[in-house]
């Protein structure tokens, strides 16, 4: 059989000029707010809990997010170096943004919706993306150590350099194109729910271990001693 080759998608993110600097408290996170083509310096939201936030074309620079985020949308930005560690995002949508150098451990991005997402050079580890939609998603030279999967639908997204030692992947639903590439895949969970998906290079024989223990399959090894 002769494998179709895939044609290699990119995120569409969007790319951003200079803005002006945005006004508190004016552009602060609100309830059911909306703020649109500013940037964010330094600025330091950690304390705020905000439901139905939207963002359109904002740059964010250092900036630690508010804890609570739900059911928000983020459209066209640039987060760069931001703190989005344990921030409750659930039921959250963010379209054509990149995320570069940022700390994501612990986030809760669940039932929610990426599509057209570079996240790049990010710590993730913990980081929860269960039962979310990934469309268009690239995760590169990430920490997703214990990151949860479980549920996710995928549809053209790729890991690349990526530390998943011990994530989680029940019950994912592949819908077209997932591929790990030089990944650490030691120690996924639910790896049988990734049939269909392309891996290219990374420990295979790790892989083949954690998916002989999924499938209940003995493997002994057996050293035999050379005759003297």
């Amino acid at each position: 059989m002769v494998r179709k080759r895939e044609v290699r998608f990119e995120p569409k993110v969007a790319g951003l000029g200079a803005l002006p600097e945005a006004a508190s408290p004016g552009d602060d996170p609100a309830d059911d707010g909306s703020v649109s083509g500013v940037e964010y310096r330094g600025a330091d939201f950690a304390e705020s809990h905000v439901y139905g936030w939207t963002v359109e074309q904002c740059r964010f620079d250092s900036v630690r997010f508010p804890s609570t985020l739900r059911q928000a949308r983020i459209d066209e930005a640039e987060l760069r170096v931001c703190d989005l560690a344990n921030v409750q995002a659930d039921d959250s949508s963010m379209f054509e943004t990149g995320i570069a150098h940022g700390r994501l451990t612990g986030l809760s991005w669940t039932a929610g919706v990426l599509r057209d997402v570079l996240i790049d050079s990010t710590r993730a580890d913990l980081a929860s993306f269960a039962e979310s939609r990934l469309r268009t998603v690239v995760f590169r030279d990430c920490d997703l150590r214990q990151a949860d999967f479980q549920r996710t639908e995928f549809r053209d997204v790729r890991f690349e350099r990526c530390n998943l030692a011990g994530a989680r992947f029940a019950d994912a639903r592949i819908q077209q194109s997932l591929r790990f590439e030089d990944c650490d895949l030691t120690g996924v969970l639910g790896v049988t729910a990734l049939r269909g998906a392309v891996i290219q290079g990374g420990d295979l024989v790790s892989l083949a271990a954690t998916l002989a223990r999924e499938l209940g399959i003995i493997v002994e090894w057996q050293e035999f001693a050379g005759e003297h």
